[in-house]
């Protein structure tokens, strides 16, 4: 069996996939067969010749979206492919599926950020109820401004998305001794969370919540979610913090909520454009903290998590088990 791992050099390096990825992986899972044979790639050169041969192929979107991938004509390209493992956890920049043979399946890493993830929510909460947004705003301009808060402890949090990520928050929400709820597509209880909301009830749901953390990823049933018709519906003075996909934000309305002070500050960890342009009213926004998409990515053990689930999914691959973290066709996550 052929795994290639294809690398875009765009990436920071502590994301590369390595030899000594492999190693250290193939160290701790001795039971992989030998046979199981590995290549590296960068930045698609000499791609087609190892993609030709591969059952196996692990890279991110920006490769599948160049368009020296052969997305036109996948099957022929690679007859031997059974399936992709995208080192990203969000897949809406490879959707549709339309592109992928029927008889190719595609994992996404999701799972890989939980750790990080809580703990990046614990900060962004604590900073939000501590008015830290509105503090940077007035030493940006030299002006001292008394802000004070209570305690976190008791507050409601309302997380929109309870997959991995959103499971992530919820753990965050009851280390702080938060009350929790949630909004999820199936309607279906979760450990730990008070009531869960139907996307239908988001309305209602924020009218209840101090805090509000976006945790979903984007589909076409999520985009736009959080509508200025729901902003406008919040608590007064709630705070937001999405640690999701920008897209299922409305971020004219925020912005205007935040400059009228009905929000009391908001946490983005995504960004409708990434690089955020300099010419973003963004930038400009009062109360807000732009974090450069970095919250929930540790470069110390984002990699070798990805090999774990990797690993994992040749042994399910080889012993004819279903694979994890497979992407949902009709889904879109």
């Amino acid at each position: 069996m052929h795994v290639h791992l294809e690398n875009t050099t765009s990436k920071p390096r502590p994301f590369w996939l390595t030899p000594e990825l492999v190693d250290a992986a193939r160290s701790s899972n001795a039971a992989l067969p030998g046979e199981v044979r590995f290549t590296i790639g960068s930045d698609l050169q000499d791609f087609a010749g190892s993609l030709s041969t591969a059952t196996v192929l692990v890279t991110s979107s920006g490769v599948i979206c160049d368009p020296r991938f052969p997305r036109g004509d996948l099957g022929a390209a690679a007859p031997n492919l059974r399936f992709i493992h995208l080192i990203d956890a969000g897949v809406e920049d490879v959707m549709p599926l339309n592109w992928l043979p029927a008889n190719v399946q595609l994992v996404n890493n999701s799972g890989v950020h939980v750790e990080k993830a809580r703990e990046f929510t614990i900060m962004s909460l604590l900073a939000l109820n501590a008015r830290l947004p509105e503090i940077v705003w007035h030493q940006q301009r030299a002006q001292w401004e008394q802000v004070f808060t209570p305690l976190i402890r008791g507050k409601s949090l309302l997380v929109i998305g309870l997959g991995d990520m959103g499971q992530a928050a919820v753990a965050a929400g009851h280390t702080l001794g938060m009350k929790v709820f949630g909004v999820r597509r199936s309607g279906m209880s979760v450990p730990g969370v008070e009531r869960v909301y139907l996307p239908g009830q988001l309305h209602e749901a924020v009218e209840l919540a101090d805090f509000i953390v976006i945790a979903t990823p984007l589909t076409s049933g999520t985009r736009n979610l959080v509508s200025r018709s729901v902003l406008e519906a919040t608590k007064q003075s709630a705070a937001l913090l999405n640690i999701g996909r920008a897209d299922v934000l409305d971020h004219g309305a925020l912005v205007d909520l935040l400059r009228n002070g009905r929000l009391s500050g908001a946490i983005l960890d995504v960004l409708p454009q990434e690089p955020l342009p300099s010419s973003s009213e963004l930038w400009a926004c009062p109360n807000l903290i732009i974090n450069p998409h970095v919250g929930a990515d540790d470069p110390t053990t984002y990699m070798t998590e990805t090999m774990r689930l990797l690993f994992a999914n040749l042994q399910q691959h080889l012993t004819g088990r279903p694979l994890q973290n497979i992407v949902d066709r009709m889904s879109e996550y």
